[in-house]
């Protein structure tokens, strides 16, 4: 079952504030700065499954398979986004997501045609 980006966003800020979270670092936490984290896949630019990842002005897209950077940079919390993605179920949920964004794009290039 393919899954909202939303429900990836509420994973990943909560992944990055528990990361965040240890007993020195508590009350350094910013966590209005996880309130636009936003993800997106964009299958018509690039066909490697890959997602997009936003937090605040800065932006980086990464491969699903590995969870390396393709481009941009999303700061300090980049060196979270591969051990988030090697959490249990979450690069095959991706992979379940990126399959059903393939073909809507697919779908719509056809009917432009």
């Amino acid at each position: 079952m393919a899954y909202s980006a939303n429900r990836y966003e509420n994973m990943l800020r909560e992944f990055i504030i528990e990361q965040q979270s240890d007993s020195y670092n508590r009350g350094n936490i910013n966590y209005q700065r996880y309130n636009n984290l936003k993800i997106y896949m964009m299958p018509s630019k690039n066909k490697n499954p890959h997602i997009w990842i936003r937090i605040g002005i800065s932006e980086a897209c990464f491969l699903i398979e590995d969870g390396s950077t393709i481009v941009g940079s999303i700061g300090r919390d980049q060196k979270f986004i591969p051990k988030w993605l090697n959490k249990s179920g979450i690069r095959e949920e991706l992979m379940e997501t990126w399959v059903q964004a393939n073909k809507v794009t697919s779908e719509e290039e056809d009917k432009a045609q």
